[in-house]
């Protein structure tokens, strides 16, 4: 810093260059760890680490570089506390009992204004953050994981990753070859937005409780699923099946309200529930669409308001 610089400027300057490179740095750590609140998490600790050890950097290679390092490293280290997340469609048969797994057993929903600050660079990008991609990834050991996702998403070099993660070249190319092998065997599936016709039907059935004008607005081999529950289902004869039984119709009783937001590139319901005398809506779930030809081809709910953390909602809305 020369003599004649403010050293307030200059620090003001240097911590909104980190924040232009969050969220980057969140969408590489939620698909490493499938979960957007962990990566949240970790991100602010990457970016805290990264402010004390400012004057480490030497500016040998772009500071996006530098961060990305600490991130994909704090990711491997928080990797070795749990077990690899899922969703039930990938990992269960359907139609099982409805039995509720713990949260931690699941991929989470992210918000696409968290993840992509430019709407336009979302739907570019949205098979990056698609739910069965981060629960594919997951599948892989994590350094396998990294790899792929530093040369293939990222774009770095075989060297600068094995710098990076202190592998060989050899063994970054070996492990690059064996995740690529995984991912390319997993199915492909269509990500497109439904019609505004469309969507707008499809919330106004679960609104009104139309079952008949919800399953014709799915297809035929539709997936339902619902974590925390390990349950779900395939087909719109058996999602009707399951939301005609009284333990649905229970959650139905009070009424629904819907709220459009975004996640995964795609988009998603808020559900807001209540009982018969509640005075209010409260948060119950979000559910993120999948469509392919302009009817929903998927839908992930995701139960509990711990899975909405990043979105923009509220708490409750009025009756």
């Amino acid at each position: 810093m020369s003599s004649g610089e403010d050293p307030g400027a200059t620090m003001t300057a240097l911590g909104d260059t980190f924040a232009e490179h969050r969220p980057a740095l969140l969408r590489h750590c939620y698909r490493m760890l499938g979960s957007f609140e962990e990566a949240e998490d970790v991100v602010q600790e990457v970016l805290l680490r990264a402010w004390r050890s400012r004057d480490t950097y030497a500016g040998d290679a772009p500071l996006a570089h530098w961060l990305m390092r600490i991130a994909t490293n704090a990711c491997l280290n928080a990797l070795t506390r749990g077990r690899p997340r899922t969703l039930p469609q990938l990992d269960r048969d359907p139609g099982a009992p409805l039995v509720e797994d713990e949260h931690a057993a699941w991929v989470t929903p992210a918000p696409d204004a968290r993840l992509f600050p430019d709407p336009a660079r979302a739907a570019e990008a949205r098979e990056q953050v698609a739910l069965a991609f981060i629960a594919l990834l997951q599948r892989l050991p994590p350094k396998q994981r990294a790899v792929l996702l530093l040369k293939d998403v990222v774009g770095w070099s075989a060297e600068e990753i094995a710098s990076a993660l202190e592998l060989t070249v050899s063994s970054v190319n070996s492990a690059l070859h064996r995740a690529r092998e995984t991912v390319a065997g997993a199915p492909r599936a269509a990500h497109e937005d439904p019609p505004p016709e469309v969507l707008a039907a499809y919330v106004r059935s679960w609104e009104t409780r139309d079952i008949d004008g919800l399953v014709a607005l799915l297809r035929n081999d539709v997936v339902f699923a619902m974590p925390p529950h390990a349950t779900w289902f395939r087909g719109a004869g058996a999602v009707r099946t399951f939301l005609e039984t009284p333990r649905f119709g229970a959650f139905w009783t009070g009424g629904l309200r819907v709220v459009l937001t975004r996640a995964n590139g795609l988009p998603a319901l808020v559900f807001y529930a209540s009982g018969p005398e509640d005075e209010l809506y409260r948060l119950h779930s979000i559910q993120v669409l999948r469509c392919e030809g302009g009817v929903v081809a998927e839908a992930t709910t995701f139960i509990g308001a711990a899975y909405l953390r990043g979105f923009d909602v509220a708490a409750s809305v009025k009756r």
